[in-house]
C-alpha cells in the first residue's frame, strides 16, 4: 500500500511538472531575439603573450572542510574570478554550507573562503524547513549584477530539491536574502542546477536546470531581472523528450545557434548533444556527442577563436581522469587534448570553465572529494588541442 501511494505521489508530481512546462507561448512570451555577445576586453600585454602558461592552485585550504564538491566559477565585471562550492563532512550532510572565494587578476592565491549560506541560514531566509544545501551556480548578468542560484532540500534526497536565488550588487562580497523559486505547482520539488546560463539582449537569463524525480530530463529556467536586482518573473521550459539526461551545458555558437551538451545517466554511456537555432528557445533531439560519459558532469566554453573547449571524464565508468577536448565544428566532432588529472581509484569531477577578461581560461573541479582545484592556462598552452598529454604546472 505504501509503495502504491509513493508511486501515485511521484506520478502526480511528474504530471504537474509536465503540464507547467508545455505552454510554448506562455501568454505571449516569445523567444529571445538575440543573445548577448561575450565581452572580451584583452589587455595589450596579455594579447601579446605567446608563451604557454599553465598554473595550478587550490581554491580552498587543506582541511577547510572534510569534503568539498560541486564548484562553479565566473569572471566578474571587475576582473576577479569568483568560485562557489559546497563543503562539509560529506555530500548531503546537515553541516554542508556554500562557500565563495575570489582570485584577483595577476595573483595566484585565492582569498580565504567566505560562508554564504548553510541550511540554518537558508531556513531563516526562506522561512521554511531546510534539510540540506547543494549545487550552486554563480554568474554575472549583462548589467553587472552577480547571481547565485542554489539547491535546498526539505525532504528526501536530491530529487526533493528546490531552487533559490541570491544576488549581489558588490561582485559577491555581500548577498541578498534567499528567494525560493516555485517551478513545480505540486509541492515544488525536484529542480536542480549545475551550469552557467546564456544571456539575452532583452535582459532575460536562460539558466539550464534539470528534473530528477523518477524520470530525469533537462529544462530551461528563464529569469527576468527586476530593476532593483530581484527576480521580476521566471518560467520553466522542457528541453528534450529524451529521459536520463541531466545537467545541460549551454554554449552560444554565434548568430541564433546554441549547443547543449548533456550528462548521460542511461546505459549508453555517451555524452549527448542537441542544438537550438532560436537562441535556446527550442531544441533538436539529443544525439550521441562522440565522447564517453560515465554519468558525470561536463562543461564547455566557446573560445575567442571560435573553437569549443570541453572538459570531461574520458571513461565509460568512473571519474579517475579529467581531460580537455577541442571542437572546431560546433561540437559535432572532438579532438581529445591534455589530461588535467589522472589517478587510479580517485575522483576528479564536476568541472567548470570561465574565460577571464585577459583571455586566460580558468577551470575549477572537485579534487578527490577533498578540495577544489583551480587551473589557469592560455591559448598558447592549449595549442590546437591535439597532444594527448598530461598537464604539467609551471
Amino acid at each position: 500500500m505504501l509503495k502504491r501511494h509513493r508511486l501515485g505521489f511521484i506520478g502526480v508530481t511528474m504530471l504537474a511538472a509536465w503540464i507547467a512546462a508545455q505552454d510554448s507561448t506562455w501568454g505571449g512570451v516569445v523567444a529571445p531575439a538575440e543573445l548577448v555577445a561575450v565581452p572580451r576586453v584583452v589587455r595589450p600585454e596579455a594579447a601579446a603573450d605567446a608563451k604557454p602558461v599553465f598554473r595550478q592552485s587550490w581554491v580552498n585550504p587543506a582541511r577547510h572542510t572534510p569534503s568539498a564538491h560541486g564548484s562553479a566559477i565566473c569572471a566578474l565585471p571587475g576582473g576577479d574570478q569568483l568560485a562557489v562550492w559546497y563543503g562539509g563532512s560529506r555530500e548531503g550532510a546537515a553541516d554542508v554550507a556554500l562557500f565563495t572565494a575570489r582570485l584577483r587578476p595577476g595573483e595566484r592565491d585565492w582569498s580565504p573562503p567566505q560562508k554564504v549560506v548553510d541550511r540554518v541560514m537558508a531556513a531563516e531566509e526562506l522561512e521554511r524547513v531546510v534539510k540540506k544545501v547543494g549545487n550552486a551556480v554563480v554568474f554575472a548578468d549583462r548589467n553587472g549584477l552577480v547571481w547565485m542560484v542554489y539547491v535546498t532540500v526539505t525532504m528526501g534526497g536530491w530529487s526533493g530539491s528546490a531552487l533559490n536565488v541570491k544576488t549581489s550588487h558588490d561582485e559577491g562580497r555581500t548577498w541578498s536574502r534567499s528567494r525560493r523559486l516555485t517551478l513545480n505547482p505540486f509541492l515544488n520539488v525536484s529542480s536542480l542546477v549545475r551550469n552557467k546560463p546564456i544571456l539575452t539582449t532583452d535582459g532575460r537569463i536562460g539558466l539550464p536546470v534539470y528534473h530528477e524525480l523518477a524520470i530525469k530530463y533537462p529544462q530551461m529556467l528563464w529569469l527576468t531581472p527586476a530593476a532593483d536586482g530581484t527576480v521580476a518573473e521566471y518560467r520553466i521550459r522542457n528541453l528534450s523528450a529524451e529521459t536520463d539526461l541531466i545537467q545541460p551545458t549551454l554554449v552560444p555558437l554565434g548568430g541564433d545557434r546554441v549547443l547543449m551538451l548533456l550528462r548521460d545517466q542511461s546505459d549508453r554511456r555517451q555524452m549527448r548533444a542537441a542544438y537550438s537555432t532560436d537562441n535556446g528557445w527550442t531544441w533538436s533531439e539529443a544525439a550521441a556527442g562522440g565522447l564517453p560519459n560515465p554519468d558525470s558532469a561536463v562543461d564547455a566554453l566557446r573560445l575567442g577563436d571560435g573553437r569549443i573547449l570541453l572538459v570531461y571524464n574520458d571513461a565509460v565508468r568512473g571519474r579517475e581522469n579529467l581531460r580537455l577536448a577541442i571542437s572546431a565544428d560546433a561540437g559535432r566532432t572532438w579532438q581529445p587534448g591534455p589530461i588535467i588529472e589522472s589517478a587510479r581509484g580517485k575522483e576528479y569531477s564536476y568541472p567548470c570553465l570561465a574565460e577571464g577578461r585577459d583571455g586566460r581560461i580558468h577551470l575549477t573541479y572537485t579534487w578527490e572529494r577533498k578540495r577544489i582545484r583551480h587551473v589557469e592556462f592560455n591559448l598558447a598552452w592549449l595549442g590546437d588541442g591535439s597532444p594527448s598529454r598530461e598537464a604539467t604546472a609551471q
